[in-house]
């Protein structure tokens, strides 16, 4: 299967989930996620607010605001580039590009500060295989931005979040493919 077909399977499959399945799962991928070392490490959380039924990060966000580490959320600037604006609660967020919701805030993340930090960044998708491959929506968002990571002096590591449900045999990449450093599901 190419990626687009891969892509209309899966997205089809998670809007069938159930909302209490969905939650669960979430809450232990979130769990998972913050008993990582990376996580315990980290400063600034690089997020997602769900869309579309993907994995939940509330309870995420949550603790790490509670910890004082600096919470950010993507905003889509145009068709190439996205950018993060911190995130402390849910009412910094407004409907933005593709009915996401957005932080309405004015503080961004940027890779180009010289300040030392331990970011961690959690990427949805629509899929991923058992070789670390993830598929998104097809955008490009996510790879350029952490192309820019690779690029800065900042300390980073990413993770996807996906539902078990989400792994497929084998997704076709490219070269502007970026493979997550982990992958984290329910299972």
């Amino acid at each position: 299967m190419n990626k687009n077909e891969i892509r209309k399977i899966k997205i089809d499959e998670r809007s069938k989930l159930q909302k209490d399945f969905a939650l669960n799962a979430s809450k232990k991928i979130c769990g998972t996620i913050t008993a990582l070392d990376i996580y315990e490490a980290a400063d600034v959380i690089l997020g997602y607010y769900s869309t579309r039924n993907e994995v939940y990060l509330d309870t995420l966000f949550k603790d790490a605001i509670e910890k004082g580490k600096k919470v950010y959320l993507p905003k889509v600037i145009s068709k190439t580039e996205m950018r993060f604006f911190r995130y402390e609660k849910a009412e910094d967020l407004a409907p933005g590009s593709f009915g996401i919701m957005e932080p309405c805030t004015e503080e961004s993340f940027e890779v180009t500060d010289s300040e030392e930090r331990n970011v961690l960044m959690i990427v949805p998708g629509v899929a991923f295989d058992s070789e670390g491959n993830r598929l998104g929506y097809g955008g490009g968002y996510y790879d350029r931005y952490i192309e820019k990571l690779i690029e800065s002096t900042v300390k980073y590591s990413t993770v996807m979040a996906a539902y078990g449900m989400q792994k497929v045999e084998h997704i076709p990449v490219v070269d502007t493919d970026i493979r997550p450093d982990m992958i984290v599901s329910e299972i």
